[in-house]
């Protein structure tokens, strides 16, 4: 009771602004709060009978009141200026390093004592990284993630369709005409943009490719009965032909950027999906087509015919990247197809796959459209974490190699799209491609080698410098999971002796080149991971370095079969080791000479990662724009969408967006001022009379998925299994998490600014409604569903025929409403006419006599 006492005086004191008065007092109190948090913690793990559930904080209501109060004067303190100062200053990592740990000690056992506050200190965990981790020094992460392109295609059928489901409440028609019209609007707004030739080839796919089978599933399973014809010719006709010619008028358009063909291959995706007869193609397009329908592709004839014939899998695989409206088909043949052999442990044909997978990196875009990275590389991963190494096996080449080609696809996934290990659908702590990727390019000291991994590390040594060649009584004495594993600690020693003269340089290229052979050349992303980290750190002359990276970037001679498998692995390294380089030339004029070449030969693999980050030139027109920088340039595009969105003008080119700009300001600035924002300008907007089209623009940007917090958002409609896998983790902060934690503030934010109250609760309750799981819905095995179509697509969820959304909207329920009866708004109050009702905004906007512009483009952000 003392304590208690202590903690409350101390919450009283920070309540009422008499504490903290320094930086120093602030810090002080932090530093307490953790001793206190990790006694308490201490406390309880050393008195809870974990079988019997009793003891511990379970069964003492004074540790309760005081661990609570200790939370509670944790999130106080954050919300000082003082405090706030320490958690987002960068000369404290070390106490927010003990934060982070407290926190995370902390956090696990709210949940059997205060929801609430749970949620609370989780946001202060996300906004300010408090992980318990020290930051990571690695070159691979830089700021903005290196400011590639946009990131991967995030797509999940379940969550798109709940989420039109919702928005729509039942209005198939006007849904179907509206993600027409909006995935055109996107194409267009990227051809605008001057996009990149990836970028525009993904929204095209989106198009024709995954468009039209996801409509067919939907009305299959639906059985609603509506005329896709009279969707499609509504659509078709808002486009604009100036972006969207048709063939004839394309002759009097010379010189223009145009978007030709894209309209007749939707209609012939179409027609293959048999949502329309191919007798209207003609009609919806307005003259005669310039070819024929292609055919449309069965998944289980694929699936028969590359087990009858398994290199017509490689056949398929180069038509992925087609537009003819058949990837679905041939991505799920492929996927089961590679499922099943991961199964049978049927390599040999498995590495063939993976190899003509590896060097198509677009294919690897399509692939997501269909089926989500875990189930395409959990298999995978699972037969290289169980791969049987038997000294009697036979030749170990060949295993080398198929385990090289199989690994070089999971890390090609990996890296294009920095995934994370619960996306590669690793699961075990001790998986062999964890520990690869978390220690794969880290050297080892040779006295804390065992006498296996020493001997193994003098065979290959030997084997590359000194012998004719690498035998197969090395191989065969070293398993591929050991000798990757191995492989930076083998470069480190190489490297070493040459730069002591104990090792002619010709001698040590020469070794190296034995790397270069298609066996062992995947192994060369942990080695040229290494090579760039050891040349950056290297305060000496770099000069033998920089010369093995060079014979190794851009070989004098490389076998044809070599030379594919070498391009992913340079596409995979690339982006570090031109930043590594940079710095070294910057630090070193004198060593320019040497780096140019390699940078030259780099060049054309950095557009390979895909991170959902931004281009620096147009992250600088951004944070340069006047006034409010960053967020002003933010609060400007939300006003252009809005204006657009009213416009008359049906055909006029669509709002300058992308999901880029977004994700920029929270990655630089944070969630909780993006979203001060976007509530601001909504506020706003709700005063001029625009009320229900930005409030649907400012929840759709809310609602668009993050790959930090993309698995957390699936898990919520497909069922993960705690006792075998781990739940996924959102490490930031997004605008959801801010939304609600600004919608637990309503009481004092009405006090001083009602209006901006009510906007932020209608915000809030649409947020809900349009990501709250489908009420009435059946759960549905899609695949058995697309499988009698002749389609290919993946579990999703589906409302029942008929359904309606409620006048307050999908998902809402008592406790929402309580919440804002206590809060004190009136789910009635004017302010400018807002209402949330999705079928009042649908006829607001006067969606069935045409209003074309009902601003989707929040689809931008899942790819």
């Amino acid at each position: 009771m003392t304590d208690i006492r202590v903690i409350q005086d101390a919450m009283l004191s920070v309540s009422t602004g008499h504490a903290p008065k320094s930086l120093t007092e602030s810090l002080g109190i932090f530093s307490a709060i953790v001793d206190w948090i990790q006694a308490v913690v201490s406390w309880h793990h050393n008195h809870v009978d974990t079988n019997q559930q009793t003891g511990g904080l379970i069964s003492s209501p004074d540790a309760v009141s005081l661990f609570e109060s200790l939370g509670i004067l944790f999130a106080a303190l954050s919300g000082t200026s003082k405090g706030l100062d320490v958690l987002s200053s960068e000369s404290h990592e070390a106490l927010k390093l003990k934060l982070g740990q407290a926190l995370s000690a902390y956090l696990p056992l709210c949940v059997e004592v205060s929801l609430p506050l749970r949620n609370r200190l989780d946001g202060l965990q996300k906004e300010f990284n408090l992980y318990g981790d020290l930051p990571s020094k690695s070159l691979e992460v830089s700021v903005m993630d290196n400011l590639n392109l946009v990131g991967r295609p995030m797509l999940d059928d379940g969550m798109l369709l709940n989420y039109l489901t919702n928005r729509y409440g039942g209005h198939y028609e006007i849904m179907i005409e509206e993600v027409i019209t909006a995935t055109f609007d996107v194409l267009s707004n990227a051809m605008y943009r001057n996009e990149s030739s990836q970028v525009m080839f993904l929204f095209r796919s989106f198009l024709v490719n995954k468009l039209p089978a996801f409509f067919a599933s939907m009305l299959s399973a639906s059985m609603a009965s509506l005329s896709m014809d009279v969707c499609i010719s509504h659509a078709l006709s808002r486009l604009d032909p100036n972006t969207f010619p048709s063939f004839s008028q394309m002759f009097s358009m010379q010189g223009n950027t145009v978007l030709s063909d894209v309209r007749q291959e939707f209609l012939f995706a179409c027609a293959s999906h048999k949502l329309i007869p191919e007798s209207s193609i003609e009609r919806l397009l307005g003259e005669n087509p310039m070819q024929t329908v292609p055919v449309g592709y069965i998944k289980d004839e694929l699936v028969m015919q590359i087990n009858m014939h398994p290199e017509r899998a490689e056949q398929l695989i180069s038509e992925i990247e087609s537009t003819e409206g058949n990837a679905g088909a041939i991505v799920s043949a492929i996927t089961e197809v590679m499922i099943n052999l991961c199964n049978q442990k049927e390599t040999m044909t498995l590495k063939n796959i993976c190899n003509a997978l590896s060097r198509r990196p677009q294919a690897l875009d399509v692939i997501l459209l269909f089926q989500s990275s875990r189930h395409v590389l959990q298999p995978l991963c699972a037969l290289l974490d169980s791969w049987h190494w038997d000294e009697d096996h036979g030749e170990s080449q060949p295993v080398y190699d198929e385990f090289g080609s199989i690994l070089l696809l999971v890390l090609a996934f990996k890296y294009r799209y920095k995934l994370q290990p619960y996306d590669l659908g690793i699961t075990r702590s001790d998986s062999f491609v964890l520990g690869l990727l978390e220690r794969g390019s880290c050297t080892q000291k040779l006295d804390d080698l065992n006498e296996k991994q020493n001997k193994n590390l003098g065979s290959w040594i030997a084997a590359l410098f000194i012998a004719e060649g690498i035998s197969e009584e090395t191989m065969s004495a070293c398993s591929p999971q050991e000798f990757y594993l191995l492989v930076a600690t083998l470069f480190n020693q190489s490297l070493g002796a040459c730069e002591a003269g104990k090792l002619g340089f010709e001698t040590l290229k020469g070794g190296f080149e034995y790397l270069l052979e298609p066996f062992l050349l995947p192994s060369l992303v942990f080695s040229l991971t290494w090579l760039g980290n050891h040349i950056w750190e290297s305060e000496g002359d770099p000069s033998i370095p920089l010369k093995a990276l060079q014979c190794l970037v851009n070989p004098s001679s490389i076998s044809r079969e070599a030379k594919e498998i070498h391009r992913t692995v340079i596409n995979i390294t690339a982006r570090s080791l031109e930043e590594q380089l940079n710095d070294v030339q910057t630090r070193q004029p004198t060593s320019s000479t040497s780096i140019k070449p390699i940078l030259d030969a780099l060049e054309p693999c950095l557009s390979f990662q895909r991170t959902g980050s931004s281009h620096r030139s147009e992250l600088e027109t951004w944070t340069t724009h006047t006034p409010g920088a960053l967020l002003g340039s933010i609060r400007s595009t939300f006003q252009g969408l809005v204006l657009w969105s009213t416009s008359a003008d049906m055909n006029i080119a669509p709002q300058l967006y992308t999901h880029r700009q977004i994700i920029a300001g929270i990655q630089m600035l944070g969630s909780v001022r993006v979203l001060g924002v976007l509530v601001e300008e909504l506020k706003l907007q709700t005063e001029a009379g625009n009320g229900p089209l930005a409030l649907d623009i400012a929840a759709a940007l809310i609602c668009s998925p993050m790959a930090e917090s993309f698995a957390v958002n699936q898990s919520h409609y497909h069922t993960v299994d705690p006792s075998k896998e781990p739940l996924p983790q959102c490490p930031i902060l997004t605008l959801r998490d801010a939304l609600m934690i600004q919608h637990e503030n309503i009481p004092k934010i009405k006090e001083k600014d009602p209006l901006r109250a009510e906007v932020i609760v209608r915000l809030y309750r649409q947020v809900n409604a349009l990501v709250a799981p489908t009420t009435q819905v059946t759960n549905l095995d899609m695949s058995n569903i697309i499988q009698n179509m002749q389609l290919g697509v993946e579990d999703a969820c589906l409302e029942s025929p008929g359904a309606r959304v409620g006048n307050h909207g999908v998902g809402e329920d008592n406790s929402n409403q309580m919440l804002d009866n206590v809060a004190g708004v009136d789910q009635n109050m004017s302010g400018g006419g807002l209402d949330t009702s999705i079928d009042d905004v649908l006829n607001a906007a006067d969606m069935a006599v045409g209003n074309p512009e009902f601003l989707d483009l929040d689809m931008e952000g899942m790819f």
